[in-house]
């Protein structure tokens, strides 16, 4: 690599990453690329600290730091109705939902912040929301409700521990017609800007094609990326049917909820969306 430090690239070990990554190591890793795994919001943290160089990231992380960072274009991990995986688990009906706080996974922000607009927006609601490292079960006997996101939250659906459960991609889809974006690939501008912007480009475009290659396969009802042994493959097969990396018309839902978080004050303003130049121009701004 000419002397060029490796490629420190974010990996969350979450189902719905599990196809991206298959395909971009298919016939072996990226050249010069080194991962980093962590959940959603520990790779946040590393990725404004500048311990990372791109990362699958949550999208409000963009939101509330858009001059540090680019995106990659055309690739997100979206939903476009429900999605499986990020639930609200309750012990009630979310209509009788009392005042009192409600629980969160540390391990999410995005998830956090679109709850907290839903309660607000759909239900008029205004739960504290406390992060907790319980466990959904403990979580579920202390607070009324618990958010859940990732594997955790497959794995409390599958063992049916609560009696309630809202998938808030479905949520969000019912309220405001359009898809939501839990998650962006994103680059921190000081790498585009040293001499890492061609290694930069070369993984954006690699990303390109392992979605496609994703897309393609999961239209053709193919999954060679498998799966955990403890989902079921029909659950498996619906997630994969669920999920979106796309960001074409994503993008309306992602602008509508950049405005609702700026509205409830979680950012200061809607940011434009940012991407990655060729090697060697400027950034695209849309």
């Amino acid at each position: 690599m000419n002397g060029i430090p490796a490629l420190r690239v974010g990996r969350i070990p979450y189902a719905n990453l599990l196809p991206i990554f298959h395909a971009l190591e298919e016939g072996g890793p990226p050249e010069g690329v080194s991962y980093v795994e962590g959940h959603p919001s520990d790779l946040n943290r590393r990725l404004r600290e500048g311990e990372l160089d791109v990362s699958p990231s949550s999208s409000i992380e963009y939101a509330v730091r858009p001059n540090g960072y680019l995106l990659c274009p055309d690739i997100s991990i979206s939903c476009r109705s429900r999605v499986m995986s990020v639930l609200l688990l309750s012990n009630g009906p979310l209509r009788n939902l009392p005042p009192d706080p409600v629980a969160v996974t540390g391990s999410s922000d995005t998830s956090v912040t679109l709850l907290e607009i839903l309660l607000r927006e759909s239900l008029g609601r205004k739960n504290l929301l406390l992060r907790t490292e319980l466990a959904p079960a403990d979580a579920l006997r202390k607070y009324p409700a618990y958010l859940a996101i990732g594997d955790e939250a497959i794995r409390a659906s599958l063992a049916g521990i609560a009696p309630h459960v809202t998938d808030l991609g479905e949520w969000w889809r019912r309220e405001t017609g359009k898809p939501f974006v839990f998650a962006l690939w994103i680059a921190a501008r000081a790498a585009w800007e040293d001499d890492r912007r061609e290694p930069l480009s070369r993984f954006a475009a690699a990303l390109v094609l392992a979605k496609r290659y994703v897309q393609a396969s999961i239209r053709r009802g193919v999954y060679p990326w498998g799966g955990p042994d403890w989902i079921p493959p029909g659950f498996r097969e619906a997630y994969w049917q669920c999920l979106s990396y796309d960001l074409g018309r994503e993008a309306e839902g992602l602008a509508l909820f950049f405005r609702l978080a700026e509205k409830i004050g979680r950012i200061p303003a809607a940011p434009p969306l940012r991407f990655l130049g060729t090697a060697g121009g400027s950034p695209v701004v849309k």
